[in-house]
């Protein structure tokens, strides 16, 4: 970040804290005149992003606690096609890198796909 910057970012970790200001603090007036049919249609047209975060968030923190891998994050690579894998995490192993596609439900598990993506995203290893 440059000195000087007005551009920060700051990221909540607790899951709680994070659905409370995403969904109730955000929507306060819709609370305020008692319209919860609407907050609720906010909620759960929005759940399945949050709820993705979470989970990628915790498989994360998880990996961490076996202290197995010498870095842990995500791939994104932009180009003429966008190439992303969730998490990838390089083995204390020398050469070693383990890619983990996080879905909510095994039916939007493309095998496949992640095969050429992660294999994609090997050769920039």
């Amino acid at each position: 970040m440059k000195e000087c910057s007005q551009n920060v970012k700051y990221e909540i970790e607790d899951n709680f804290l994070s659905f409370w200001f995403r969904y109730y603090d955000r929507n306060q007036s819709i609370i305020e005149i008692k319209n919860f049919v609407a907050l609720r249609q906010i909620i759960e047209n929005d759940y399945t992003t949050f709820s993705i975060h979470s989970l990628e968030k915790y498989f994360k923190l998880k990996m961490m606690g076996n202290h197995m891998y010498t870095a842990i994050g995500g791939w994104l690579e932009r180009g003429g096609s966008e190439n992303e894998i969730d998490i990838v995490a390089i083995s204390i192993e020398k050469g070693k890198a383990v890619a983990i596609e996080v879905k909510r439900q095994k039916k939007n598990f493309n095998y496949s796909n992640f095969l050429e993506k992660s294999s994609t995203s090997k050769k920039k290893f």
